[in-house]
């Protein structure tokens, strides 16, 4: 009697993962992404946005964005020219530029928050550095 008990109980515990509901995790035997964007494997929104999709985008949205510091306009206020003519107001506070110094010559891969005030539009960068 303890044997059937023991093998009942053995099947039990045996057939429940046939049963559960898939609810996530890993699963092995899933083809990885074969595409790579900026540096992460499989990420489609790593990718930077024009400076035009930018200017549209609603207050407080994070973007990433790629171009040239041609201006100092304050001591954190910038200018960055995008891969077109178009051009967007920065803040980029002395933390984020973290002991290194980037001319008008140099593409910077910056990410920060889309902001407005009224029709001024411009970027709070949180992180910057090269492409």
């Amino acid at each position: 009697m303890a044997k059937k008990l023991t093998i009942a109980a053995l099947i039990a515990l045996f057939t429940l993962p046939a049963f559960a509901e898939d609810s996530g995790g890993y699963k092995s035997g899933e083809k990885p992404p074969e595409n790579q964007d900026s540096g992460y494997k499989g990420t489609e929104d790593t990718t930077s946005a024009p400076i035009e999709l930018v200017k549209t985008m609603r207050d407080g949205a994070w973007v990433t964005v790629e171009g040239y510091i041609v201006k100092q306009k304050d001591a954190n206020r910038y200018q960055l020219r995008g891969h077109g003519d178009q051009t967007i107001d920065l803040v980029i506070p002395e933390k984020v530029w973290a002991g290194k110094t980037y001319d008008a010559k140099d593409q910077v891969r910056l990410n920060g928050r889309a902001r407005q005030d009224g029709e001024r539009r411009w970027i709070d960068v949180q992180q910057l550095g090269d492409p």
